[in-house]
């Protein structure tokens, strides 16, 4: 059986982009651009969804059971009160008290990635993980609860992998070696872990922006 080291791995810094990728930087970023502009800009309207959003009493929510706010806390560390885990793409709604009227804020939430995107695998299986969002889409915390990846005790497991995507935006591309900071020798699984947070995070977007139009 073939035994590999993580020694024979090297440590890819996130401006180096693959030579696999032969368009020059002008033309990627107009790729991406593109791509923002038809797919994802509609997130964007989250932001003003957000600072547009009503004030609720406390009383009007049901909240997280005790046992679970710590590890909610973790993930959302600038959230008062938790709301119970609800929603077509199940998540926790994350809220700060406002301290004029007393009410609540819808600040963001906290969410696993997994069972929002049940059908996304890397290698060997799902990476289950938390995530904390605001509602203006940028990421609070992630944290990697379990896997069976072969290699991912040194490529998802360390605690620099994770402590990267604090403030990444969800429209942010997500890729190893380009705004992410990865090792060769576990492509599968860094870019499985990748994919998982990237569409997690935009179909929880999109599920807030839909309730704020008033559509299911």
């Amino acid at each position: 059986m073939l035994r590999l080291h993580h020694s024979q791995f090297r440590f890819v810094p996130r401006y180096v982009i693959t030579d696999q990728l032969k368009l020059n930087g002008s033309a990627v970023f107009i790729v991406r651009l593109l791509i923002i502009s038809v797919f994802f800009l509609p997130v964007l309207d989250v932001r003003h969804a957000a600072r547009a959003a009503d004030t609720i009493a406390r009383s009007e929510i049901t909240e997280a059971a005790p046992g679970e706010i710590a590890e909610l806390k973790e993930m959302f560390p600038a959230a008062d009160v938790f709301g119970e885990k609800s929603g077509q793409r199940p998540h926790y709604r994350a809220y700060k008290v406002d301290p004029a009227t007393g009410g609540l804020v819808l600040a963001g939430f906290v969410f696993r990635a997994d069972e929002v995107e049940p059908d996304e695998f890397a290698y060997a299986s799902s990476i289950e993980m938390l995530v904390g969002l605001t509602v203006d889409g940028k990421i609070t915390k992630i944290k990697i609860l379990r896997h069976i990846e072969p290699f991912g005790y040194f490529s998802i497991d360390p605690p620099e992998f994770s402590a990267q995507f604090a403030g990444k935006s969800i429209l942010d591309s997500f890729e190893a070696g380009y705004d992410v900071d990865a090792v060769t020798g576990a492509t599968i699984t860094v870019d499985g872990t990748l994919r998982v947070i990237r569409k997690s995070t935009r179909a929880i977007a999109r599920q807030y922006l839909r309730e704020q139009k008033g559509e299911k």
